[in-house]
C-alpha cells in the first residue's frame, strides 16, 4: 500500500518535468518526499518533491496520459493518490472527482533506469569526473532558463534534425546548434559561471531529444557536467533533479 497527496499544481509540474512523450512512470514514496526516475536509451531523468505521505511504497502508472487529463480537469487544489500493490488499481482523487486506472506488471520507462543507475554512482563516486570510459572535463553552472529556447528547435527546422553542443571555456558559453548548412541552422548560446574546464573546447552529437528535453529542466542555477564526445549531465542539487542525456558519434557537418 503506497498513498501520498500533494498540491494540484506541483503534482502538474512534477510529472511534466520528467518528459513530454511518457506514457507511464513508476513513483517511489517515502517519508515526505516522493521520487521518480525515466531510463531510456536517449537519456535519463530523475526527479523528488516533498509531499505529504500517508503509506511509503510504490506508485506503477501505466496510462499517464489519463492520469495527465484527470489533473488538468479536476478541481479541488489537492490530489491524493493511492495503490494497495504494484498491479492493483491506481486510485486518484481530487476535490469531488476520482479516478480509477488499471495496472501493468511493466513500466516502460523503467527499462534503462538500473543500468544508467549504476553508471551514475560510478559517475558521482568520481565526482563528475568521468562517465563509463570517458572523461568529464567541463564542468560549469548555467542558468536553465538560458537552455530553455532551444526546445523551439524543432518549431523552426521541422521534426528531424541533428543537435550539437559546444562547451567552451574560453568564453564561458555552452552553445547549442540544430540543423545542417544544407537546411539551416538555429543556435542557443548561454552563459556559464564557476567555470573550470580546460581551455580546448568540448563537443558533442545529439540528436532532436535534446532540445525537447531541456525544456523539462526545474528553474535555477543547473551545474553542468561534460567533455569532448560524451554525455551531457545537468544536475540541481536541491530539487534533487538529475539529468543525463546520451551523446551520439560527432560527425562535423
Amino acid at each position: 500500500m503506497a498513498e501520498f497527496s500533494i498540491g494540484q499544481d506541483n503534482f502538474k509540474n512534477f510529472i511534466s518535468s520528467l518528459g513530454k512523450d511518457l506514457e507511464d512512470l513508476k513513483i517511489t514514496v517515502n517519508a515526505g518526499v516522493i521520487t521518480a526516475s525515466v531510463g531510456k536509451t536517449t537519456h535519463y531523468i530523475k526527479r523528488s518533491m516533498e509531499v505529504g505521505v500517508k503509506q511509503t511504497g510504490t506508485i506503477n502508472i501505466s496510462d499517464l496520459t489519463k492520469l495527465k487529463a484527470f489533473v488538468n480537469a479536476a478541481k479541488g487544489g489537492e490530489i491524493t493518490i493511492t495503490q494497495a500493490s504494484k498491479t492493483g488499481t491506481l486510485h486518484a482523487s481530487c476535490g469531488s472527482s476520482k479516478l480509477q486506472l488499471p495496472t501493468s506488471s511493466y513500466i516502460q520507462s523503467q527499462d534503462k533506469v538500473r543500468l544508467l543507475e549504476t553508471l551514475i554512482s560510478r559517475a558521482e563516486e568520481s565526482m563528475w569526473t568521468s562517465w563509463s570510459n570517458c572523461k568529464l572535463t567541463h564542468h560549469a553552472v548555467v542558468d536553465s532558463a538560458s537552455l530553455k529556447p532551444a526546445g523551439s528547435f524543432s518549431k523552426v527546422l521541422g521534426g528531424k534534425y541533428s543537435c550539437k553542443t559546444e562547451f567552451d571555456a574560453t568564453s564561458s558559453e555552452f552553445t547549442i546548434r540544430g540543423g545542417n548548412s544544407q537546411k539551416g541552422k538555429m543556435f542557443v548560446k548561454a552563459s556559464l559561471t564557476n567555470v573550470s574546464a580546460p581551455e580546448v573546447s568540448a563537443r558533442s552529437a545529439f540528436d532532436n531529444w535534446l532540445p525537447d528535453l531541456l525544456t523539462n529542466l526545474p528553474n535555477g542555477d543547473i551545474n553542468v557536467y561534460t567533455g569532448d564526445e560524451t554525455v551531457l549531465i545537468l544536475e540541481q542539487v536541491d530539487t534533487s533533479f538529475l539529468m543525463v542525456v546520451i551523446d551520439q558519434e560527432y560527425e562535423e557537418d
